[in-house]
């Protein structure tokens, strides 16, 4: 006899095609605008890479468009799927993005969903909704596997494994899917998710093109089931080939993915990054500069630093040697050296990595980290630093899930808006304001036309008026 019981995807998917905006807290519209900001400045401040640029170059080589939606910072477009792919890259391009919920969380979400209510015409609070729809679902989903460290265990990232179903769930919000077409492009969206952690091996581009390759998926699923494509309603619970079977060996949590369903729209799962490296270094980093202030730490006076992390802290934040961003913003001992010389850890630390200066490399040289498998991630590293005067300090960095930035430690609007403007000072003009103006009126405005004109910078603008004249 079939059991009738609705799946996993099918109850996510009814909740979320007919909640109204208006059954949506206000306190988690507050929230997820800080989180749309954030993911926005971080991905124009990606435009320029090479990675940003290179995918660009390879999706323009396929099919340039005078339509369709627009790639940010740039006078392009693409087809929906692809500018979310592009957009994706750049805002993930520098790993200085939200991340938590299914991994990272904007980069995943933000790009479909905007490419799609770009070519619908949705308003701002079609765009909220389909965000938080986003957000919520992928996280429940990753809770169902066991949650982040349980995945990354097992070596699979899930940015890219739970993205997809995040960029599909806020693609089919901004489209106004049914229940039955929203689990559709769920149950679509599985059989096209992936992503692994072979690029910590060699530090591959991989890891940058991850959310938005998930986003290119969602958005791909959502058309697939608009258009009448079927989904397996049941991609997690199958017993052969399902979500659970495949990726976590059968194990798995569902009673965990409808808990509080209505009640926790989880957007506060996801933080917002003050460091610019893998949030597995934040809280060890908040510590370290506590204890520069409290102790009044130098390079100088610190003769070793002892970081004693469990196998995923490891397996993370280990990477040797330091050659490109991406080593350097996957070694913790890379980022303990940065603060004690620096006393902040930003962007600029980073790209280009500044291991080669001797000063840097003789501290980071006094850096050594050691496995104890019985700490878990969420007890963060344990410290011993030894000064060159004898004294021993000990201290528990703390969980990375509670650092500077997290739900327990939020950074603040304005913490968040000074964040955006210093990422965007250098694309000159008024472009910070503008999109954080746009963004904060959002839930009134009928169309994304303010929000759309702040993501083409100053030169870009520039240049489409000089054409248009």
């Amino acid at each position: 006899m079939k059991d009738n019981t609705p799946s996993i995807t099918e109850a996510l998917a009814t909740h979320w095609a007919t909640l109204r905006f208006e059954d949506i807290p206000p306190v988690e519209v507050r929230r997820v605008k800080a989180n749309i900001l954030d993911t926005l400045a971080v991905a124009l401040a990606g435009v320029s890479t090479e990675e940003s640029e290179r995918v660009r170059g390879a999706l323009h080589g396929m099919q340039e468009v005078d339509f369709g939606s627009r790639v940010w910072g740039t006078s392009g477009r693409l087809t929906p799927a692809h500018a979310a792919f592009a957009n994706g890259t750049a805002a993930h391009a520098r790993d200085f993005d939200d991340g938590g919920g299914p991994g990272h969380a904007g980069a995943t979400v933000l790009p479909a969903a905007i490419a799609v209510a770009e070519h619908v015409g949705a308003s701002g609070r079609d765009l909220i909704a389909a965000t938080i729809a986003g957000y919520d679902i992928s996280y429940r989903l990753l809770q169902g596997l066991g949650g982040f460290a349980a995945v990354t265990d097992r070596g699979w990232h899930s940015t890219g494994t739970m993205g997809s179903f995040a960029a599909a769930a806020a693609s089919s919000k901004v489209l106004g899917l049914d229940p039955s077409r929203f689990s559709d492009a769920l149950g679509i969206a599985g059989s096209f998710t992936g992503g692994i952690w072979a690029f910590i091996d060699d530090g591959a581009w991989t890891k940058r093109i991850h959310p938005g390759k998930a986003g290119e998926a969602g958005v791909d699923a959502a058309f697939l089931a608009r258009a009448g494509i079927t989904g397996p309603h049941r991609v997690f619970e199958a017993e052969w080939g399902g979500i659970y079977a495949t990726y976590n060996g059968g194990v798995s949590y569902p009673e965990r993915v409808l808990d509080r369903l209505g009640i926790d729209f989880n957007v506060e799962t996801a933080y917002i990054k003050p460091h610019a490296c893998c949030r597995g270094s934040h809280s060890t980093i908040d510590t370290i500069l506590r204890l520069i202030e409290e102790r009044n730490l130098t390079p100088e006076n610190v003769a070793h630093v002892a970081i004693t992390a469990g196998d995923t802290a490891i397996n993370m934040l280990s990477v040797d040697p330091i050659e490109t961003v991406f080593d350097a913003q996957f070694s913790l001992p890379y980022a303990v050296a940065i603060a004690l010389h620096e006393r902040s850890v930003g962007l600029d630390q980073f790209d280009p990595p500044r291991i080669a200066e001797p000063a840097i490399r003789a501290t980071f040289d006094r850096i050594s980290m050691h496995r104890d498998e019985q700490i878990q991630l969420a007890d963060g590293p344990q410290l011993r630093i030894e000064l060159v005067d004898g004294t021993v300090i000990t201290a528990a960095s703390g969980s990375p899930m509670k650092a500077k930035g997290s739900a327990s430690n939020p950074m603040s609007q304005h913490e968040v808006a000074a964040k955006a403007r210093r990422l965007l000072a250098p694309l000159g003009g008024d472009i910070a304001e503008a999109l954080i103006s746009a963004v904060d009126a959002l839930d009134e405005s009928g169309d994304l036309s303010d929000l759309m004109n702040a993501l083409i910078t100053p030169s870009e603008r520039k240049w489409n008026d000089n054409n248009e004249s």
